[in-house]
């Protein structure tokens, strides 16, 4: 069918500026099909070639290059397309996350709308049933003088002429006394009225608290592939270079966006962080302690975190550290007497806060806390291992009470298991996750904003985010350099 096209349209292929003369030649100065009137005239100088001559040697050179492009060019192209069909599943599953979250959204500013005008009517009733109790029990006090005044004038009346005298001034004196108390009452006397009077709708504010759309985009700079081992651990020391570590390697790397090895430190660790001042800040399972290092890694101090091993470690907006700390025993399993530990320190060593139970003082925040980020609202989020393939997102104010716990909600996978933290400048938060192969995007509020970037050969692990630049470590030993604009 599709040659049997090709060879009709060709046969119909007639030159349009010259009476429709047959297309003979090909010009390859100008890429176009020529005539015989248009080599004379327009054409007379330019490279062709006769449309036969042309074809004959096309016969025999495009079903080697037709092989080619199927086999190597092709299924990249596939591929491609599976990229477009999946960027458009991922448009439609943030339209359809991002619809539910202004319909939760609608909903609690309703629900709060409620409550509020609920507590104007119970404020309303309340005033109400007040001014009603006051205002029967004074009517029940001039009911009681308009009774005692009946009784008296019609006693007075009936029987002035048998009273005796004294009892005529008496009675007159007490019935004076009562009219006089009685004609203290007065509903209008004293009139204290409850009045709502409405606000005025600031549409503007309404607006804003509602909250508006904000573009974020991921753009690819740098794709490292040096044949790293799986990266355990990366740390952005400026836009264009950062330190890793490598499952396997214990001596921290600094590599430039191209990959190149800058240096390679002599002191082992498990995990690395830098300070404000450029120093190396690490932590060693085997020594049991943490360390501040000068960039020639020389020691200005070290201290014991005994009986608990310090894995990992992350820097604070104050410079101060966060460090995940274990103990001995089994690594989900846990007793009793097990210890599961974030603690924030000084970089002198001083524990400022231990991050452990929940607000009872009994209940386990973690099982294995992992990698941690400080938020920009001092929130503190810590990746918690429930075994080696499902987790958590634990966030926690400053002071360690329990704000949320994100588990996944708004990703099409059951299962859930992040893989690193990371904290942007609008307070949302990054996290790799390991079944979807993505980094996402959560507000400060645990709400499921967006995928950032999803692959589908290889799996970003860890992640550092300095200044624009989203550094990516793969779980394949891949490094990529994120361009990620707000």
């Amino acid at each position: 069918m599709a040659t049997s096209s090709y060879k009709a349209q060709y046969a119909l292929k007639l030159c349009k500026n010259h009476d429709k003369k047959e297309l003979i030649a090909y010009c390859k100065t100008c890429q176009e099909q020529i005539c015989s009137s248009c080599i004379k005239e327009d054409h007379s100088t330019h490279d062709w070639e006769m449309i036969t001559d042309i074809v004959r040697e096309k016969k025999r050179s495009l079903p080697e290059d037709c092989k080619v492009i199927r086999a190597k060019l092709l299924p990249g192209l596939k591929k491609e397309l599976r990229r477009f069909d999946r960027k458009i599943e991922e448009k439609e599953a943030c339209f359809k996350q991002t619809s539910s979250t202004l319909h939760i959204s609608r909903q609690s500013y309703i629900d709060e709308s409620n409550r509020l005008f609920d507590n104007r009517i119970d404020t309303c009733r309340r005033k109400s049933e007040s001014a009603i109790q006051i205002y029967k029990g004074k009517g029940e006090g001039l009911k009681q003088k308009v009774e005692t005044l009946d009784t008296m004038t019609t006693a007075l009346g009936k029987d002035i002429n048998t009273l005796p005298d004294h009892d005529i001034l008496d009675m007159e004196k007490e019935m004076r006394d009562e009219l006089e108390r009685a004609l203290s009452f007065s509903a209008d006397k004293s009139t204290c009225t409850t009045v709502f009077v409405p606000g005025q709708m600031n549409v503007q504010a309404l607006d804003k608290m509602i909250g508006e759309f904000h573009s974020v985009s991921i753009e690819e700079m740098n794709d490292i592939d040096k044949g790293f081992n799986t990266l355990a651990s990366i740390k952005a020391f400026s836009e264009t270079n950062t330190l890793v570590r490598l499952i396997g390697d214990s001596h921290p790397k600094l590599i430039d966006r191209e990959g190149v090895v800058l240096k390679s430190m002599k002191t082992s660790c498990a995990d690395i962080t830098i300070s404000n001042n450029g120093h190396f800040v690490l932590t060693s399972l085997s020594n049991q302690s943490v360390s501040v290092l000068t960039e020639v890694e020389k020691a200005i101090r070290t201290w014991c975190t005994k009986p608990l091993r310090p894995t990992f470690i992350s820097k604070t907006e104050n410079d101060n550290i966060l460090v995940t700390l274990v103990d001995d025993g089994d690594t989900f399993n846990l007793l009793p007497t097990s210890r599961r530990v974030v603690q924030r320190m000084s970089l002198t060593g001083k524990v400022l806060h231990t991050y452990e139970f929940r607000e009872d003082g009994k209940t386990r925040l973690f099982t294995l806390p992992n990698r941690t980020a400080e938020n920009k609202n001092t929130d503190i989020c810590v990746v918690n291992w429930f075994s080696e393939d499902s987790g958590e997102v634990v966030v926690l104010h400053k002071d360690g009470r329990r704000k949320y716990t994100y588990k996944g909600e708004g990703l099409k996978h059951k299962e859930f298991c992040p893989g690193d933290v990371e904290c942007d400048d609008k307070c949302r938060i990054l996290f790799t996750e390991q079944y979807s192969r993505a980094i996402h995007m959560l507000s400060s509020e645990g709400i499921y904003l967006c995928t950032l970037c999803q692959y589908e050969q290889i799996l970003p692990f860890v992640i550092s985010l300095y200044g624009q630049n989203l550094w990516c470590g793969f779980h394949e030993g891949k490094v990529k350099v994120l361009k990620y604009k707000l």
